[in-house]
């Protein structure tokens, strides 16, 4: 009996003993694509969905703001539709990110339609919490680990025995560790065309009409003073910027046709805060690959633009 219980206990310290081997071996790689964000702090950070995740980087925004006064090492902490629209557990999570003596760092929020709605048979303040608590944000309680363990088991949904092996797979997308998904068309052996491009748009306008009949969605009360709460606590921290991202015109024309006065409740909002709301949908000149998001050199030129306009408002901040 003793000899079972022995090999038992041999065999238990081997299983854990070799899981978090895998694990250490996994977080030493890139883990996917939103490993980096749980890993650190940041003093400025860039917040919204899918979007702002392809469309701003952290990089180029520090290198075009060497001038402005800002506590800089911006963090993209920006995650796709389900993962982080405006609420309170995102307002939470947001808070943590952020060290407690920041008192001048940039926040850029990024805004959409999408970033306020809830599917319609949601109907409490609770009912939309409880579906949020099922996002990674909601998951994680440890924001700024490195190694960020409770990430790996709770947000890699691989195998873990993956970590051995090289990652040598052709593709176009690029993460950075400062939480930027970079999209690029053209990688070794593999080249996106106008046509893939084309294709993809019509998939999302499909895909969107398709939501809007079998999962219909509406605008979430609780969602916008969750907005004006992440505003509010931020100006303590900062200078907030309410930004709307470029888009296909054809789906721009869908978000417009569901919410008609999106752009002008943005700017009331963003004006009783005193904050500025910089709307950049209609620069039809930064092209998307799917229509809703920003191929990796419209977005640093995109970036580049949002920071010349961030520059403009600090020598002016009255514009």
């Amino acid at each position: 009996m003793k000899e079972i219980l022995w090999k038992i206990s041999i065999l238990t310290l081997f299983l854990i003993g070799s899981y978090y081997f895998f694990m250490g071996e996994l977080a030493r790689g890139q883990v996917n694509d939103n490993y980096s964000k749980f890993t650190h702090q940041s003093p400025s950070l860039i917040i919204g969905l899918s979007r702002a995740h392809n469309g701003i980087s952290p990089k180029v925004l520090d290198s075009a703001l060497s001038e402005v006064p800002y506590q800089r090492g911006f963090l993209n902490f920006a995650f796709e539709k389900s993962q982080s629209p405006y609420g309170k557990v995102y307002l939470e999570a947001v808070k943590k990110k952020i060290p407690e003596k920041t008192k001048q760092g940039i926040f850029i929020l990024s805004v959409c339609p999408g970033s306020f709605m809830t599917p319609i048979q949601l109907t409490t303040e609770q009912e939309i919490e409880d579906l949020d608590k099922k996002s990674l944000v909601g998951k994680i309680n440890q924001l700024n680990k490195d190694p960020n363990y409770e990430y790996i088991r709770k947000g890699y949904g691989g195998s873990l025995y993956k970590a051995l092996i090289p990652h040598n797979a052709k593709i176009t997308t690029v993460f950075h560790n400062d939480g930027w998904e970079e999209f690029r068309l053209s990688a070794q052996g593999y080249r996106v065309s106008n046509e893939d491009m084309a294709h993809w748009t019509s998939q999302t306008i499909r895909g969107y009409r398709g939501m809007m009949k079998t999962n219909p969605e509406v605008v979430s009360t609780h969602r916008m003073e969750s907005f004006k709460s992440l505003i509010s606590y931020l100006k303590n921290h900062g200078q907030v910027f309410v930004v709307r991202m470029p888009l296909d015109p054809l789906v721009l024309g869908m978000e417009n046709q569901w919410w008609k006065e999106f752009n002008t409740e943005m700017t009331l909002i963003s004006a009783s805060f005193d904050v500025p709301y910089f709307n950049f949908s209609d620069a039809s000149q930064y092209k998307t690959y799917d229509g809703s998001h920003l191929s990796s050199s419209y977005a640093k030129d995109f970036s580049t633009r949002l920071a010349n306009e961030i520059k403009r408002y600090y020598r002016n901040p009255q514009m």
